[in-house]
């Protein structure tokens, strides 16, 4: 039983490594890397402290693709809504944050679906760390746009 919570653990970890291959060193500040530590722990201890389930029941590969189309459609709103203000005299961070708010609704259908595959606590933490890792890269995209000839 204790090899499923090690297993949802482990999908969880396959759902989010896709965006953790697109970052650079040199774009994520050292506030950021705590910001991640203190969101994955709680995340990875609600998947281990909660309840065991059939293998035939769980497969995060499975919900992985199934939640890609939800994800590439949510970033996809926000940066449609960053191209058209890429030169405006807005701070990026803030242009970031704006354009996830208006994407509120592509948000919650990737949460809702969350919800009812890994259960809210899940679904809640994964979303929390997705938010905070896409804003920060929208940002640091669009600062480095602009700084291009």
């Amino acid at each position: 039983m204790a090899g499923m919570s090690t297993g949802r653990a482990i999908g969880m970890q396959l759902f989010i490594r896709r965006h953790r291959e697109d970052d650079s060193p040199y774009v994520r500040s050292p506030k950021t890397v705590w910001r991640v530590a203190f969101l994955v722990g709680p995340m990875i201890a609600s998947l281990v402290a909660a309840p065991s389930v059939l293998a035939d029941e769980f497969d995060p590969l499975v919900i992985y693709a199934e939640a890609r189309a939800l994800n590439d459609q949510w970033q996809a709103c926000a940066a449609a809504f960053v191209r058209e203000r890429i030169h405006s005299r807005q701070d990026p961070e803030i242009l970031a944050k704006v354009a996830f708010t208006r994407c509120q609704i592509r948000e919650d259908r990737l949460s809702n679906f969350l919800v009812v595959r890994i259960g809210r606590t899940g679904a809640g933490n994964v979303m929390t760390l997705l938010l905070e890792k896409y804003r920060t890269g929208l940002s640091a995209a669009v600062t480095e746009l602009r700084t291009r000839p």
